[in-house]
Parts: C-alpha cells; sequence; structure tokens
C-alpha cells in the first residue's frame, strides 16, 4: 500500500461493486488524503461467509500492543515475509480483508525535491489488506 491514498466513493458504490450483503452504518466524508490511522472503509467476510463494507482505522496494532501509538507504523506487510512476521502472522491466517482506494500517491524524486502523482482507475482499486479487532469495543484495524 501506499503511504497515502484517495477515497471518495458513496458506501453505495461499494456495495454494489463488491457486492457486499451488509453494508456499513457509518458514512465517510470522501478524502483525497487518507492517511494512517484514519477510519478507512474495508470489506470483510464474516464467520457466516456474509461479505460486509465496515469502516476501520487504517494501520495495524499487533495484539501485544498496550495501545494504538504504532498503528501508523505497521500500514505495509510485504508479501514475502507476511507470514512469518510476528505483527501479521494470525491476521495473515484468518482475517484478510479488500481496501477499497479511488487512486494511490507515488512519490517521484525531481532533483532535490519529490513531487507526488496519483494512480486511479475507473473502477475502485481493491488492494489487499489484514485486520484484527482491538480491546475496544467495536474498533477494529486494517
Amino acid at each position: 500500500m501506499c503511504g497515502r491514498y484517495a477515497s471518495s466513493r458513496r458506501p453505495d458504490d461499494l456495495v454494489s461493486y463488491f457486492e457486499v450483503e451488509d453494508p456499513p452504518e457509518e458514512e465517510l466524508a470522501p478524502s483525497w488524503n487518507v492517511a494512517p490511522t484514519d477510519p478507512v472503509y474495508a470489506v470483510v467476510q464474516s464467520r457466516e461467509g456474509v461479505r460486509q463494507l465496515r469502516v476501520l482505522r487504517w494501520g495495524l496494532v499487533p495484539s501485544w500492543s498496550k495501545d494504538a501509538k504504532g498503528a501508523a507504523r505497521m500500514i505495509n506487510a510485504r508479501s514475502e515475509s507476511v507470514r512469518e512476521k510476528p505483527a501479521f502472522r494470525k491476521a495473515w491466517t484468518s482475517r484478510r480483508c479488500l481496501a477499497p482506494a479511488d487512486g494511490c500517491y507515488v512519490w517521484k524524486q525531481e532533483g532535490s525535491t519529490q513531487q507526488p502523482s496519483h494512480l486511479s482507475a475507473p473502477d475502485p482499486l481493491a488492494r489487499a489488506g489484514l485486520y484484527r479487532h482491538c480491546k475496544t469495543p467495536g474498533v477494529a484495524w486494517l
């Protein structure tokens, strides 16, 4: 995942596109600069096999963490090591999801400065994600 991305689609559009049976109760405001720890939409599947669109916080909080302060650092997992890293291992086995986005930002080095470029597609981008529930009732992190 990129460090920042855009998310402006309405929940109804995502429910239709991802064939979700259970839409979220909460509607998020559009954002063209979604940052780690922001609330975001995620497509998850319940144990009963029902696909849901849920609002999660972006950033994974490891199970051993006493608080969510480190979540902003846990936004990317390498496909080569996600199964072995302690922070991701348990979520990898049973809590996978899709993280919809309208586009993401890639930074290019231009001389001594960096310039963002926005990559997008007409349909929502479906990025792979992992999630976990936290000790706080009703809170989950992507």
